[in-house]
């Protein structure tokens, strides 16, 4: 054989595999893409909106009044930030002004395995210095008031939601609101500055994902990017403050306790009700793009 013949030759048994590769890969995308859709798998998350902003909490939370809001962030810092559905305040005890508590609350929605910035990490970069590692504890808040929702379960978790009834600070009216599943920790750590020795600061947050109580952000992935869930949603809850010398976690922990069985209801009338999104979900078209880009 010639070298032209086999050149000729191996050209056409070059053609033929490649049309053969592009047929098997087509079929393999087909195949993927019809298995995604029996098994219920959703690679890219719809996002969810807020029903309402975050400016409406009201300033007074039980006896925590508001004392300041947070400066506007800049354009850089939002990017930073990775949202512009944030809300920034400084509370404190009517009745004992020197316990205070600085707010910070961040939205996320529709974002595949990203997590934000998280004090334990964030601040030791901004100068403070980490006396105390971050730890997860035991959020006692009060549940005399929520009531068990006998018609609607939190599905991936496998438990009733609970509900609690608040009076709108606008319309005086009272409010049914679904509260997350899941036990309520704070990750708190323990920072010092060299510019203020006298004092001991802390920092701690926890998540709300899916309509879940989310500790880490780990565990924010575990909650709200199942691939089983067609819809994706998570918010940051950080709290920061500081004390004398004296002051310890088991304080942070009791005051951060205090603020939050006050946020917490009005912070939920605020995010995604989870039942009604678990019903948008079973009765609403998927597009199928958002199974598989």
């Amino acid at each position: 054989m010639s070298g032209s013949d086999a050149s000729t030759l191996f050209d056409r048994h070059a053609k033929v595999a490649f049309i053969a590769a592009c047929v098997v890969l087509a079929a393999c995308g087909i195949g993927f893409r019809s298995a995604v859709g029996v098994l219920n798998v959703y690679l890219k998350k719809e996002p969810v909106e807020l029903r309402d902003h975050f400016a409406t909490i009201p300033s007074q939370l039980g006896p925590w009044e508001l004392v300041a809001e947070g400066e506007k962030l800049t354009a850089e810092m939002v990017e930073e930030l990775g949202t512009n559905l944030y809300l920034d305040r400084r509370y404190r005890r009517a009745d004992d002004p020197d316990q205070w508590l600085g707010l910070h609350i961040a939205y996320y929605t529709g974002i595949i395995d990203a997590v934000p910035h998280v004090p334990d990490r964030c601040l030791v970069a901004g100068g403070f210095n980490t006396r105390e590692p971050a730890a997860n504890f035991a959020l006692p808040l009060p549940r005399d008031r929520w009531r068990e929702d006998p018609e609607h379960r939190h599905l991936s978790a496998d438990v009733p939601f609970e509900n609690v009834t608040i009076i709108d600070s606008i319309t005086r009216r009272p409010v049914v609101v679904r509260m997350p599943v899941g036990e309520t920790q704070l990750r708190a750590t323990g920072f010092s500055h060299k510019k203020r020795p006298d004092s001991r600061m802390y920092a701690g947050y926890f998540f709300v994902a899916n309509g879940r109580i989310a500790p880490t952000p780990e565990a924010v992935k575990m909650a709200a990017f199942r691939k089983s869930e067609r819809y994706a949603y998570y918010c940051k809850v950080q709290f920061f403050t500081e004390g004398p010398l004296d002051f310890t976690v088991d304080d942070f922990v009791a005051r951060s306790a205090d603020f939050a069985e006050h946020l917490l209801p009005e912070l939920m009338r605020c995010l995604p009700d989870w039942a009604e999104v678990q019903s948008r979900s079973a009765t609403t078209p998927v597009a199928s793009v958002s199974r598989t880009n």
